[in-house]
């Protein structure tokens, strides 16, 4: 397939959890919404979003250094090259955004002190490891994206041997015995730890992608997202959700993605894909947009507001995506570019369409 729209729409799911997430939060702080069942299942929707990104993410980039290695040229360089491009202009725009405009790191709980190690942990996309705090809320994920990518080229390389797959399940079983073990030792700081199984399960699923054949219904695959995600909430009750079941969660759909015919519904999937285009955008710029419309506009209705959070992220979205994204992923792409070693090879990737 040219142009994955399963993966589009998985992108589209992980994204709008976020979003509803934090909504959820922020009318609970300002507008006294309460709905018991509502908070319940939404408190840990956002993270189960997150972790369906990292296994979206490390598959999707799997593919991206397939291209590149058509190339005679070394491939991790050009493609450190890519990632930087096309991760640090938009997180540091928000960054500057929010110490401008004393956005607040979340918009339903006090913000959090800002220091200068902070701020300059957040430019480098490390705070996971020094300051603790993201100066946006979402930030918090992308330093452990940016840490597997130093490790995603060498996973790559493993991923196509022959015994890739053995390899990578071995790799899975021992960190989640790290994991374990970590957890016993520190209790809840597993930090990176936490989060390498799900990076490995999207690496997992494209090392099995000629291994299995797509088998189920195209239209049960928007089904099967919801109800997994829904899993994920109403077993994770509790104040902070479970590793272990997060690393469940990602194997499912990093073994599911293949077993599933590519969606061919045109509406469902040409909204996907505007979603999944500027879905960095949107899980970034949501938060200070939430501030715009509940805090500075001081809206409390139920209906305008949503609807007003949404019109203003997607158009920022968008803005950011086409005055800040694009630009700067082209140039790293013309940066990183070398001509492939077999022209048809390229369109036989069937990849070129997904979004890394």
């Amino acid at each position: 397939m040219r142009h994955s729209a399963n993966l589009d729409i998985l992108r589209t799911f992980a994204v709008t959890s976020v979003v509803i997430q934090h909504l959820m939060q922020t009318l609970i702080a300002h507008t006294g919404f309460h709905a018991a069942a509502v908070i319940e299942f939404t408190h840990h929707l956002g993270q189960a979003g997150v972790l369906a990104f990292f296994v979206h993410t490390s598959l999707v980039l799997m593919y991206s250094l397939e291209r590149m290695a058509l190339s005679a040229e070394p491939v991790t360089l050009r493609f450190y090259v890519r990632r930087f491009f096309r991760i640090y202009p938009l997180s540091v725009f928000c960054i500057i955004l929010a110490l401008i405009f004393h956005i607040p790191d979340r918009t339903w709980q006090a913000p959090s002190i800002i220091t200068v190690p902070v701020i300059f942990s957040n430019l480098f996309l490390v705070q996971n490891l020094v300051a603790r705090t993201s100066i946006i809320g979402p930030l918090w994920s992308l330093p452990y994206e940016v840490q597997m990518y130093v490790v995603l080229p060498a996973l790559y390389f493993l991923a196509v041997k022959r015994r890739g797959v053995l390899y990578l399940c071995g790799l899975l079983a021992f960190f989640c015995g790290v994991g374990f073990l970590i957890f016993g030792v520190w209790g809840d700081h597993l930090n990176m730890a936490n989060y390498v199984p799900c990076f490995l399960s999207g690496v997992l699923c494209y090392s099995l992608r000629n291994r299995i054949q797509a088998f189920l219904s195209a239209t049960l695959w928007p089904l099967f997202v919801v109800l997994l995600i829904s899993a994920y909430c109403l077993t994770n009750q509790q104040a902070e959700p479970s590793f272990w079941k997060g690393w469940i969660f990602c194997l499912l759909i990093g073994l599911a993605i293949n077993a599933f015919h590519n969606s061919a519904n045109k509406p469902l999937n040409f909204v996907a894909q505007r979603i999944a285009q500027y879905s960095y955008g949107i899980y970034l710029i949501h938060v200070p947009m939430l501030f715009v419309v509940f805090m500075v506009f001081g809206i409390r209705n139920l209906v305008f507001g949503p609807l007003l959070l949404v019109g203003l992220t997607m158009a920022a979205s968008i803005i950011t995506y086409h005055f800040i994204e694009s630009p700067l992923i082209d140039m790293g792409r013309r940066l990183s570019s070398r001509p492939p070693r077999n022209e048809l090879a390229l369109g036989k990737t069937g990849t070129e369409g997904l979004r890394d």
